[in-house]
C-alpha cells in the first residue's frame, strides 16, 4: 500500500508524461496545471518538512541543555585533575596540541606502560584552557554544548534512518535521550568529554554516510571518514561502528550496494589508519605494552571464586545495565566490591538477565529474518553490539561496571523506548507530529521524561564535588567499600586543605578515619585503606601509628608502591634518611612512574650529602615534570653543593625567566657568583633580593660578604649592622667582617674594637 508521500510522486510523475505531451501547445493544458501545481505541493511539503526538523533539532538542543544547565555550578571532580586541572600539557595550552597529537593520553599527567591514544578531547581542554583559563564552568559548559550536538546528531540520524517518515518515533527517542538520567556521569564528569565527543562525531559520519547513499557526492564519503576518525581519535567507543556500518548500508539503507561498499571500505581504511598512528605513538613512547592484571578493587570479577561464579556474575552485570536503561537508579560513580555480589546458577538475578538477554537476541533474530528493515531489530543490535564491548566477556574492563560504557548503548534502548510508545500508544506509523498532543501520548511521555529529566537535574547537584558525590553514593551502596575510601580521601585531601580552623580539620581527619574503619568492615584486605589511614595519622603527628597502618598495608600487598613511598616519607621526616631510602627504592621498583617515589629519595640523598645520586633521581623527576620550578630549585642546590655552579645557575635562571622577582631564586645566583668570585655582580643580585625582600637575613648576610670582597667596605659595615638590627644572634658570624672592614679604611679604633667584640664569638680571630 502506497503512503501519502508515495501517491503524490506517482501523480507527479504521471503529470510530467502528459506535461511533455503538450509542451508545444502555446497555451498551458490543465494537465500542466495539474502538474505544476502538484509540484509545487510537493516542494512546499519538503520544505516543511526540513523547516520541522531544523525546529526539532533546535528545541532537541535546548531541553538537553536546560537539563544539564545546573553542571555549570560544579567543580572539578574524580578523573578531571588528570586531563584537565593537572595536566601538564593542556595547561600549556593551545602550544602544546602538536605534542598532545602525538603522545600518549595520559602523559601530561603520568606515565603508564599500556596507555591509549585519545587525543582529541585534550586538544579541546587545552583550546579551552588558552582561552578561558582553568575555569569548571566554562569546561561543564562546552561538555553540555557537546551533549547537546549529540542528542541533535542522533535525532537526524533516526530521521534518515526512516527517511522521514516517522518522525514521531525519531522524536521521542531523541527526547527521550536528552533527558536520560544515565548519561550523568558523561555530562557532569569533564573528563567523559572524550565520550562526548565520540558519540557526536560518530553519529554526524552516519548522518555524512546517508547522505552519500542517497546523493552520491565523493565528497560527502571523504568527509564521513574524517568525522569516523574524529570520533574514534575521541575514544575507541565507536569502534563496534565498522561492524554496525555495513549492516546498516547493506540491509537498511541499501539504495546502492556499490556505495554501501564504499562506505564499509573507507570506515575500514580511517579505523586502520587510527590503530597505524595509534601504534606508532604508543610504540615511541614505550605505552604500548599488553595491560597489566586488572586489580580486584578495580574490577571485583578478576577475583571470582570460581568459573561459574564468574560467568554468572559478568551476566548479572548485563543485566544491571539493562536494568538501568529503563530505570536509571540507583547511579552510582563507582561499582567496586561488594557493591555488586558475586552470582551464581542458583541466582534469581542472573536467570532473570539470562532470560532477558536470550529473549532480545531471539526477538532480533526473527524480526530480522521477516524484514531485513525491521527497526525493533537495528535497536536491539545496536543496543548489544556497543555495550559487548564493555560486558566484561571478550576481556576484562578496568571497572566491572561503569554508567558510561552504557552511553553509546542507550541510543539504541531509547529507539525501543520510542517504537513501543509508537506501537501500542500511538498504534500508528505514519503519524503526525500533533499526535504527541494526543491524551493517551502524554499520559506516557510527559510523566516519563519529566521523571528522567527531574531525576538528572538531582543528579547533576550530587556531581558538584567529590565529597558530595561520594557521600551521596555511599548512602546508596552501603557494601562498596571502595567509596568509603573515596569519601575519606576527598576528606582528607580536599575539605581538609580548604579549612581554616584547626579544631574543624581535627574533627575532618576524625570523620576520614571512621569512613576507613567502615570500609574495612566490608574488605580487610583493601591496603588502600590502611594507606589513607597512615597518611591522616602522619599529618595529626602520630608517625608510630603512621607506619604501623602501612606496614600493614605492605603485609598485604608488599608492591603498594604507595604505602612504600608513604612509609619512607614518615622515616624522612623523622631524619631517618637510611631507613627511609630503602622503601623509596621498592616504590620505584613497583612502579617506575611514580613520580613522588623519585622526589622523596633525592631528598634523602641531599639531606645524607649523596649529591651525585640526588640529581640522578631529581633529572628521573624532571621526565615527569619537565617544567616543575620546585624540582629546579632542589636539583640547583645540589649542583650548588657540588660545586657545579654553571648547572646550579642553568636551573636557577630558568626559574627566574618565569618568576623574576622571586627573592630566593635571585639569592642563589648571587651566592654562585660570590662562590665564582664575581662580587660586582653578586652585589647587584642581593641588593635585588633584599629590596624584593627586606626581611631576608640570608640575603643581608651575602651582600655583606659581596660588599667587603668587592672592596666597598663602608657598604660592607651598614650592612652587617644592618643584619643585627634584624637578628643579632645569627649576625654574630658577619661581625669580623666589620673589624676587617674599619681595618680596610684605616680606621683601627673602630677595627679593634669590633675585634674584641668578635674574640668573644671566635677566640682565634685577629685582624691581619
Amino acid at each position: 500500500m502506497l503512503s501519502t508521500f508515495d501517491n503524490i510522486e506517482v501523480i507527479l510523475a504521471m503529470a510530467k508524461k502528459s506535461v511533455k505531451k503538450a509542451e508545444n501547445q502555446q497555451q498551458p493544458s490543465p494537465v500542466r496545471k495539474q502538474a505544476a501545481n502538484i509540484e509545487q505541493t510537493v516542494t512546499t511539503h519538503q520544505s516543511a518538512d526540513a523547516m520541522s526538523v531544523r525546529n526539532l533539532s533546535i528545541a532537541l538542543g535546548l531541553i538537553s541543555m536546560v537539563v544539564y544547565f545546573n553542571t555549570l555550578w560544579n567543580g572539578f571532580v574524580m578523573d578531571d585533575v588528570m586531563v584537565l586541572k593537572e595536566n601538564r600539557m593542556v595547561l600549556q595550552g593551545m602550544s602544546a596540541i602538536p605534542e598532545l597529537l602525538s603522545t600518549p593520553h595520559m602523559r601530561g599527567y603520568l606515565i603508564i606502560p599500556n596507555d591509549l591514544y585519545r587525543p582529541l578531547s585534550l586538544v579541546m581542554f587545552a583550546i579551552e584552557y588558552q582561552l578561558f583559563g582553568l575555569s569548571p564552568a566554562i569546561h561543564h559548559l562546552f561538555n553540555v554544548i557537546t551533549f547537546a550536538g549529540c542528542s541533535i546528531m542522533f535525532f537526524q540520524f533516526l530521521n534518515k534512518f526512516f527517511d522521514g517518515k516517522r518522525l514521531v518515533v525519531s522524536v521521542i527517542a531523541a527526547l527521550i535521550f536528552a533527558v536520560h538520567p544515565i548519561h550523568t556521569e558523561v555530562v557532569a564528569n569533564i573528563k567523559s568529554r572524550d565520550e562526548l565527543m565520540c558519540f557526536f562525531f560518530g553519529f554526524w559520519a552516519l548522518n555524512v554516510f546517508m547522505n552519500y547513499m542517497k546523493e552520491g557526492k565523493i565528497l560527502q564519503l571523504l568527509m564521513g571518514a574524517v568525522l569516523f576518525f574524529l570520533a574514534i581519535i575521541s575514544k575507541e567507543t565507536v569502534i563496534a561502528f565498522v561492524g554496525l556500518i555495513p549492516i546498516l548500508f547493506f540491509f537498511y539503507k541499501d539504495k546502492d550496494r556499490k556505495r554501501a561498499v564504499y562506505i564499509s571500505g573507507i570506515t575500514i581504511v580511517a579505523f586502520g589508519i587510527f590503530m597505524a598512528i595509534r601504534s606508532s605513538v604508543l610504540d615511541a613512547y614505550d605505552a604500548n605494552q599488553p595491560a597489566t592484571t586488572v586489580e580486584f578493587i578495580d574490577n571485583a570479577l578478576s577475583g571470582a571464586p570460581s568459573a561459574v561464579s564468574l560467568f554468572a556474575t559478568k551476566v548479572v552485570v548485563m543485566g544491571i545495565y539493562l536494568k538501568l536503561m529503563v530505570v536509571p537508579y540507583p547511579l552510582l560513580s563507582t561499582y567496586s566490591f561488594n557493591s555488586i555480589p558475586f552470582a551464581d546458577f542458583s541466582s534469581i538475578w542472573f536467570w532473570l538477565s539470562l532470560l532477558a538477554y536470550v529473549a532480545m537476541i531471539y526477538f532480533m533474530v526473527t524480526r530480522f529474518l521477516k524484514n531485513k528493515k525491521d527497526p525493533w531489530a537495528f535497536g536491539i543490535l545496536f543496543y548489544l553490539a556497543t555495550i559487548f564491548l564493555f560486558s566484561n566477556f571478550p576481556f576484562l574492563m578496568g571497572a566491572e561496571l561503569a554508567e558510561r560504557f552504557a552511553f553509546f548503548a542507550s541510543a539504541g534502548t531509547c529507539l525501543l523506548m520510542a517504537l513501543a510508545i509508537e506501537h501500542w500508544i500511538i498504534k500508528a506509523k505514519d503519524a503526525e507530529l500533533s499526535v504527541l498532543k494526543n491524551t493517551k501520548v502524554m499520559a506516557v511521555l510527559a510523566p516519563l521524561c519529566l521523571l528522567y529529566a527531574g531525576q538528572t537535574v538531582a543528579r547533576n547537584a550530587e556531581w558538584k564535588d567529590n565529597v558530595t558525590l561520594y557521600k551521596a553514593d555511599v548512602k546508596r551502596s552501603p557494601n562498596d567499600c571502595r567509596l568509603y575510601h573515596n569519601v575519606a580521601s576527598a576528606l582528607a585531601e580536599e575539605v581538609y586543605l580548604q579549612e581554616p580552623d584547626t579544631l574543624k580539620k581535627l574533627k575532618i581527619d576524625d570523620e576520614a578515619i571512621s569512613y576507613l574503619k567502615q570500609g574495612l568492615e566490608i574488605y580487610p584486605d583493601y591496603a588502600d585503606l590502611y594507606v589513607e589511614m597512615a597518611r591522616i595519622y602522619d599529618r595529626k603527628g602520630s608517625p608510630d601509628s603512621a607506619v604501623k597502618y602501612n606496614k600493614l598495608a605492605l603485609s598485604m600487598n608488599p608492591s603498594n608502591f604507595t604505602a612504600n613511598n608513604n612509609l619512607g616519607s614518615v622515616l624522612l621526616t623523622a631524619g631517618r634518611y637510611r631507613e627511609a631510602i630503602p622503601y623509596f627504592q621498592l616504590a620505584m621498583q613497583y612502579n617506575p612512574n611514580f613520580k613522588y617515589a623519585y622526589l622523596n629519595v633525592a631528598r634523602c640523598y641531599n639531606q645524607l650529602k649523596q649529591y651525585d645520586s640526588a640529581v640522578i633521581n631529581f633529572r628521573k623527576l624532571m621526565e615527569f615534570e619537565p617544567g616543575n620550578l620546585d624540582v629546579f630549585s632542589e636539583i640547583g642546590m645540589a649542583y650548588f653543593m657540588m660545586n657545579k655552579y654553571d648547572s646550579a645557575e642553568y636551573f636557577y635562571k630558568a626559574i627566574l625567566k618565569e618568576h623574576p622577582d622571586d627573592a630566593n631564586t635571585i639569592n642563589n645566583i648571587g651566592a654562585i657568583l660570590l662562590n665564582t668570585k664575581r662580587y660586582a655582580e653578586a652585589v647587584e643580585y642581593f641588593k635585588k633580593a633584599v629590596t624584593l625582600n627586606p626581611g631576608y637575613f640570608n640575603a643581608y648576610t651575602n651582600l655583606a660578604r659581596s660588599y667587603y670582597f668587592s672592596g666597598q667596605y663602608a657598604a660592607t659595615i651598614e650592612t652587617v649592622n644592618k643584619e643585627i638590627q634584624m637578628d643579632q644572634q645569627n649576625a654574630i658570624k658577619d661581625i669580623p667582617y666589620i673589624a676587617l672592614s674599619y681595618q680596610k679604611l684605616g680606621n683601627m679604633v673602630e677595627a679593634k674594637k669590633w675585634e674584641a667584640t668578635s674574640k668573644q664569638y671566635y677566640s682565634n680571630f685577629t685582624l691581619e
